[in-house]
């Protein structure tokens, strides 16, 4: 699992990267908030106390002090402004006391997504789960605009909020709401045509990078790149009622026979998915890689589809696809002509004019059915650092993700780890998983038989 990044992101200009205005933009049609769990010992501390430091802490850390303005032209792309602390950013939900309400009650929270014109971020308490994985605990859940921050920038958020050790001071002021002066929209039209000749320059390379890059790849010097699976019955619209599990376990557990933890859980997700689906032909899994930070943006990361054999009986064999499969999808990822048709790309991107590129997400139909995925399902897989985060005066005991769904999968996974344990998140949609429950025991099921035969 890639780490988490150890360094905020600290913008230039208050203007938001291209990438981040897009996943801005992109929300209004599939919702991806963000919802990090962390699940604290319970202790001495008065829960008041707790929640008041924790709006300390949050006026000093920078991701939490922003929200999107949007220009007043449309010319320009919306900018990042200063946030005023927000009473009602945290809540304390006191009703919920057991565990399967805690993660009915996360579920549910998923159709609320935050405004990240008025607050990026909210924080979900849940003090006293009487029967939380390792007994009785309090389960704090950060939910994050997908704007805001990446994975792993958003657990270096989670981190700077559930941490003590000591932050920058907080913002004087909150920038007032309104409108931007009329100088920022004769300057934003002016740039229009700037942006244009740019962006086509910026293609002329970024045909150039993409033909080394096949040139490249016919000649067996780069991996080729994976391709597209047939659609199942995962891949379909979350129109029933979704559902959140987790699979607490120590990390060493995931690790039989020297495979990496991603690798041991793509390898069990395709024995649980090969009997979940009764013997498909092909599946592939979408993972989630980190990449080289761009300036200014606070989402790095792209999407690789990943084999998982169901089709090779055995389990070691299999195993060895996946890993060899995952190695190659990242070689590819990483290689120099690679990076260099990406980030021409990404200069293509950067020079779009703000009006074309909301033009363009506004033309995305999420009812419109692929026919074919990289991916049946997703895996994210981020390591959230030591377990020295504290909630209430109790030590961190782990933490969990929820990838969000969308229009054509039902089923996703997230894989976090923090300290010596690891917990699988499983969202899924009564759509394509009718029975949740039956899900998680096949994949714990799964996991132990991938542990019985890398041993």
């Amino acid at each position: 699992m890639p780490r988490a990044r150890a360094d905020h992101i600290r913008p230039k200009s208050t203007r938001l990267h291209p990438s981040d205005a897009r996943a801005y933009w992109m929300a209004s049609k599939i919702p991806s908030d963000q919802f990090l769990l962390y699940c604290f010992d319970s202790g001495s501390e008065d829960l008041d106390t707790e929640v008041a430091r924790l709006h300390e802490r949050s006026g000093r850390i920078e991701v939490l002090r922003r929200r999107i303005t949007e220009s007043a032209c449309g010319l320009d792309y919306p900018r990042w402004t200063e946030a005023g602390p927000r009473s009602d950013a945290i809540s304390v939900q006191r009703n919920t006391s057991i565990w399967s309400e805690c993660l009915d009650a996360i579920a549910a929270s998923f159709a609320s997504q935050v405004d990240p014109r008025v607050s990026v971020w909210h924080l979900h308490l849940y003090p006293n789960i009487a029967d939380a994985p390792g007994g009785t605990a309090h389960v704090a859940v950060l939910q994050l605009s997908h704007a805001a921050a990446d994975g792993t920038l958003a657990a270096r958020t989670a981190r700077d909020l559930f941490g003590t050790h000591p932050l920058p001071p907080a913002s004087a002021r909150a920038d007032p709401p309104g409108v931007f002066e009329p100088a920022s929209t004769i300057v934003a039209a002016a740039t229009v045509p700037l942006r244009l000749a740019r962006m086509v320059r910026g293609g002329i390379r970024a045909r150039r990078d993409a033909l080394s890059l096949g040139r490249g790849t016919d000649s067996g010097e780069i991996p080729p790149p994976a391709h597209s699976r047939a659609l199942t019955t995962l891949d379909v619209a979350p129109t029933g009622r979704t559902s959140v599990r987790t699979i607490v376990l120590p990390k060493a557990d995931l690790q039989s026979g020297g495979t990496t933890v991603t690798t041991f859980v793509l390898t069990a997700l395709s024995v649980a998915l090969q009997r979940l689906l009764e013997d498909p032909a092909d599946l592939a899994a979408e993972v989630t890689v980190a990449r080289d930070a761009r300036a200014d943006a606070r989402n790095n990361f792209g999407n690789v589809g990943v084999g998982l054999f169901p089709a090779e009986p055995d389990i070691r064999a299999r195993s060895r696809l996946v890993s060899a499969d995952l190695a190659a999808r990242r070689t590819r990822a990483n290689h120099p002509l690679s990076q260099a048709a990406r980030a021409a790309q990404d200069d293509v991107e950067a020079h779009v004019p703000a009006f074309l590129a909301e033009w363009g997400v506004a033309q995305f139909d999420p009812t419109a059915v692929p026919p074919t995925v990289t991916g049946n399902t997703v895996v994210s897989s981020v390591s959230r650092g030591a377990a020295d985060l504290t909630f209430g005066g109790g030590s961190v005991r782990f933490t969990a993700g929820f990838p969000a769904l969308s229009p054509a999968m039902s089923l996703t996974h997230g894989v976090h780890g923090i300290g010596d344990t690891v917990t699988i998140g499983i969202t899924s949609n009564s759509a394509a998983v009718p029975d949740p429950d039956l899900y998680e025991a096949l994949l714990r099921g799964a996991l132990d038989d991938v542990r019985t035969a890398l041993a």
